[in-house]
């Protein structure tokens, strides 16, 4: 459970005519919220109360945050009121709550990377806000708190978050609190990062959207790295038309041209668009939901005039030991003095750091040169083809403490690889890619369909995706969370 000391101390977020009236707050997109902030049937401080309110009630059960900041999002929120009746909104996101993944810098508040180690050593409040988080701000947007991740962001499964939509079960990692958050209407959006897939992941297990940019469009300052060479910001919403409001906020673009209801037009169709599929063999790799499931939404893209194409994934084999040498090296390198100083590190983390001190300079360039050329020929695969579409993971949420997993032709898988096996491509190519959830809640547990596009091809796949949502009845809506009330 997050630190909400402050909360007992503000009756406006525990008086019970305002979580009587949460559902309505804590259900709305981003894109909602914003719209009727802007025409002012609602205001951003009713909004964060009825969000703090939920947070108060769903938290305890799914453990998405580190640190709520009650306090100050409320002092945002009353003067963002103020400003908006005066000036109108300043931006895209005026008033609506955003969480942040603990690796990011907020002013004020100390960043903990998911540390223990860190949180008992490391007291001092940031300075200043990262660059994403700052941009957040410029249009608007609060910041509600920080949320749970695995250590240092090297890992799958975030250990003391529960998926809001399947308890029993993991949200994924390492932005596995930023992805339960969302599904569980603590708040609209969340910044994450994604390394060798850990926007994505979380996005995948959890039933919500995850946007992973074109690595080098959002700013790292201000973030603490795991792999400089391979991180990037990313964005997590429920639906698709949220995750492009936040990415328009993030760089400047024209929300006008958006898809999705209220920020634009909404494709009738997939006509004229080409999709690439890996080959069948490559879907052996998968659990047979996750594989039929995907199949399935391939077909829907078809019958929406898509033209079908098969394919190899070029050098797959190659893909995921360049990125487990290169994360495993530059993380080893940038926690160097963690190991020196003997931190108490979880022992998984520690074993990862030590293993990538271990790596030879000639086997990190050879990594380094094997992207190099699989960029090159990843380039050439979308010669003729908008998007690639696979899974986003191999499997549905693990249990937690799961480890091994049967596979269907009698041999055995382990979660960190099935989690990465369709994530390590885009990561390791820097190239941008979306997962949205793959059918409908009622089809089972949460599976991913990932789109990949071209560099720069974020509005594409966003596109795409808002597409393949309108089909399947989506954005999914607000896990029920179980609160023992």
């Amino acid at each position: 459970m997050a630190d909400m000391a402050e909360t007992a101390e503000n009756e406006t977020v525990t008086d019970p005519a305002v979580t009587e009236t949460a559902a309505p707050g804590h259900e709305l997109s981003a894109v909602e919220a914003a719209a009727r902030i802007a025409d002012g049937s609602l205001s951003p401080v009713d909004l964060a109360q009825q969000v703090l309110a939920r947070i108060r009630v769903a938290d305890p059960e799914v453990g998405a945050y580190t640190v709520v900041l009650e306090e100050s999002v409320l002092d945002e929120a009353e003067r963002a009121a103020k400003r908006i009746a005066q000036e109108g909104p300043r931006g895209p996101l005026d008033g609506v709550p955003v969480s942040v993944k603990d690796l990011f810098d907020v002013a004020g508040t100390p960043t903990w990377a998911g540390s223990s180690a860190l949180r008992r050593a490391c007291g001092t409040p940031a300075a200043a806000d990262a660059a994403v988080v700052a941009r957040l701000r410029s249009a608007g947007a609060l910041v509600l708190g920080k949320t749970q991740m695995d250590e240092f962001a090297f890992g799958t499964v975030t250990p003391d978050t529960r998926n809001p939509r399947c308890p029993d079960r993991s949200a994924g990692g390492s932005s596995g609190g930023a992805a339960a958050a969302v599904a569980a209407g603590m708040g609209p959006l969340a910044l994450g990062t994604d390394t060798g897939g850990s926007v994505r992941i979380p996005a995948a297990m959890c039933g919500v959207v995850g946007l992973k940019p074109t690595y080098g469009v959002l700013p790292g300052e201000g973030v603490a790295p795991l792999s400089w060479s391979l991180d990037t910001p990313g964005v997590l919403a429920r639906g698709v038309a949220d995750a492009a409001l936040a990415f328009a906020a993030l760089t400047g673009t024209d929300t006008d041209a958006l898809p999705g209801p209220g920020v634009g037009s909404e494709p009738a169709s997939a006509k004229g668009l080409t999709l690439a599929v890996p080959d069948d063999a490559l879907f052996t790799r998968c659990a047979p939901d996750v594989a039929e499931r995907v199949a399935a939404g391939v077909e829907l893209l078809a019958a929406q005039g898509a033209r079908i194409v098969r394919v190899s994934l070029p050098m797959v084999d190659l893909v995921s030991p360049a990125v487990a040498l290169i994360m495993a090296a530059e993380a080893s390198a940038h926690h160097r003095r963690a190991l020196e100083d003997g931190a108490e590190l979880h022992p998984t983390t520690r074993d990862r750091l030590e293993e990538g001190a271990l790596v030879p300079a000639r086997d990190y360039i050879d990594a380094l040169r094997t992207r190099q050329l699989l960029h090159a020929r990843w380039q050439e695969a979308f010669e003729g083809v908008d998007a690639f579409v696979l899974p986003t993971v191999a499997i549905t949420p693990v249990a937690h403490g799961e480890f091994f997993l049967p596979q269907p032709d009698g041999g055995m898988d382990v979660v960190p690889v099935a989690s990465t096996r369709f994530a390590h491509p885009a990561s390791l190519t820097g190239l941008p890619a979306l997962s949205v959830p793959c059918g409908s809640p009622e089809d089972g547990l949460p599976v991913g369909l990932q789109f990949m596009g071209r560099p720069h091809g974020e509005q594409t796949l966003l596109r795409l995706g808002r597409l393949y949502e309108s089909l399947t009845g989506g954005p999914w809506p607000v896990a029920e969370v179980p609160t023992g009330a």
